[in-house]
């Protein structure tokens, strides 16, 4: 092994935080800074952070609106952000948007129509939204969005909440898996979509940290096809490249059935590509457990939820935001019945996650 064991360590812990390894010094190199991140990322994490408690008192009575999609993990985000508040004492509103340009300015043109002192947005940019961003500031109103790419604007305060540097740190974190996990050098089939520039980014931070750690891996991006079907899609680009020996997707929720398509295919238990990617709903978890995928990143929307709450809390209170990762875990085969799942079959990550921005806010 060309480095030290301590210039190894120094690699892997750099790697934690950017997209700035240079290149392993071997193969046999990466994979010991791959293993690491991955025994690292393997743990349940413990923490919600490193939020500065606020001193200040956090005023009663706001109004908030949260909007998201229809969709089931887009409901669950609203369900928290709506608890977090009212145990401020916020009168809290949930609305669900279409998941469409158009659908989701409606919606929210409806909830700056009711002048709520704020509201809570997930994935909406300045660039489709702006207009609508300097409207809600004219009105007063303060904004909050979550797996948001734009810097603040107009009304948004805070969009660090699975932002950027999130993004980025899930793809390495995937990128490790590959390679400490996968036979031989990688040769990785990606599923994503374009147009939505928070999952671009976990794309683009995967292939840079899968290169950066096994320079001869090789990458292909494909854009999904819903009206295919994304197993048939799948499966026909294994078919077609049958030296695949990771897939990745966007979502987890994106790849409900897909172990099926590859089997359909040719491909038999034990030679089949592993199959992970970014963020682990209900679906992608009970994959996991019934061992037909292999690797998803956790994302606790809970925490997201009252991460929410607590830009807003700091904004009234003139409090600096928090600016740290969310906790997260490489959720695998190995891990998968010890991370902390909510009832619902929700990944939560940080158990007594509640009681710690409790203590945040000054709350009993």
């Amino acid at each position: 092994m060309r480095k030290t064991i301590a210039a190894v360590a120094l690699v892997a812990a750099a790697s934690m935080t950017a997209v700035g390894l240079a290149p392993a010094a071997s193969a046999a190199d990466g994979v010991t800074v791959a293993k690491g991140i991955v025994a690292k990322y393997s743990k349940n994490p413990t923490s919600i952070g490193n939020f500065t408690k606020i001193t200040k008192p956090i005023p009663k009575g706001k109004y908030i609106i949260t909007i998201t999609n229809a969709t089931d993990a887009a409901i669950t985000l609203n369900k928290f952000t709506v608890q977090a508040g009212k145990l401020l004492g916020w009168k809290m509103e949930a609305m669900q948007a279409e998941s469409t340009l158009e659908g989701q300015r409606k919606t929210l043109q409806q909830a700056i129509a009711k002048k709520p002192d704020g509201i809570a947005i997930s994935g909406m940019e300045s660039d489709s939204y702006g207009d609508l961003f300097k409207q809600a500031q004219s009105k007063g109103i303060v904004m909050v969005c979550s797996a948001c790419m734009s810097r603040p604007y107009g009304a948004v305060k805070d969009t660090h909440i699975s932002g950027p540097k999130m993004l980025d740190l899930w793809g390495q974190m995937i990128a490790a898996f590959t390679v400490a996990n996968v036979k031989g050098t990688p040769n990785v089939q990606m599923f994503g979509i374009s147009v939505y520039p928070i999952l671009k980014r976990f794309d683009t931070a995967y292939a840079a940290f899968l290169k950066k750690l096994s320079p001869t891996a090789k990458t292909k991006y494909n854009e999904l096809d819903f009206a295919t079907g994304v197993p048939q899609q799948v499966g026909n680009v294994y078919k077609a490249n049958p030296g695949t020996n990771m897939v990745t997707a966007d979502l987890g929720d994106f790849f409900i059935g897909v172990p099926q398509g590859l089997f359909n295919v040719g491909a038999k238990p034990g030679s089949a590509p592993l199959v992970g990617g970014l963020t682990a709903g209900k679906d992608a978890i009970a994959t996991l457990k019934n061992k037909t995928t292999n690797a998803w990143t956790g994302y606790s929307l809970p925490i997201v939820g009252y991460s929410v709450i607590d830009s807003f809390a700091r904004y009234w209170t003139k409090t600096p935001f928090n600016k740290g990762n969310l906790p997260t875990q490489i959720l695998t085969q190995k891990n998968i019945n010890t991370a902390v799942i909510d009832k619902d079959g929700n990944y939560v990550g940080v158990k007594d996650f509640q009681n710690q921005f409790k203590k945040v806010w000054g709350l009993k």
